[in-house]
């Protein structure tokens, strides 16, 4: 078969593609958005999680949702969850709202911050109230600069600060002012 023959053909085919793909729009919507950032936004947001076990691991809701696809940036207003071990309820977790940067790598929640660990019975043992708490996804850790309330049933007392490492619940609390009673057997 002769090449020029292969070469018209191949032309043809290249030239009636390139024609319907122009006039179809699709390159027209390709340069706008090439040239806008793309978001994305959702309300009444309802999440559930599970580990590689399949047993629940996280619920989660929030009001509403805006994402920059091209910066990795989320704003979460009124997120609200709860976290579960071995599937029974173990934390729960409060913000008026939350941002994520780096692809979820840094979190950080914002107004009337409060998580609270829960005991057998599903009551708080221990609850951290605080205005903003930056959470680092990748090391596991919690951390502040502002005063942080925390209550349990044998304390009360406010920090100037706080670092935790969730893998393993130490927590480091700053300029520590408060009452401890411990329990008597």
């Amino acid at each position: 078969m002769d090449t020029r023959l292969l070469y018209t053909i191949a032309l043809v085919i290249v030239t009636v593609v390139g024609g319907f793909y122009y006039y179809s729009g699709k390159s027209k919507k390709l340069e706008t958005a090439g040239s806008q950032n793309l978001n994305s936004t959702a309300d009444n947001i309802q999440v559930v999680q599970t580990n590689e076990h399949g047993q629940l691991y996280a619920k989660a809701s929030a009001k509403h949702m805006t994402q920059w696809m091209q910066t990795g940036r989320a704003e979460i207003e009124q997120i609200q969850g709860m976290l579960y071990e071995a599937g029974l309820p173990s934390a729960t977790f409060h913000a008026d709202k939350s941002i994520a940067t780096n692809d979820y790598a840094n979190i950080e929640m914002l107004g009337n911050v409060t998580i609270s660990r829960l005991a057998a019975d599903n009551n708080p043992s221990v609850i951290f109230k605080t205005d903003r708490l930056l959470g680092l996804t990748k090391n596991n850790t919690i951390e502040t600069d502002r005063p942080v309330q925390v209550t349990s049933p044998q304390a009360q007392f406010t920090s100037q600060g706080l670092k935790a490492n969730l893998s393993t619940g130490q927590y480091e609390l700053f300029a520590l002012r408060g009452k401890y009673a411990p329990s008597s057997p």
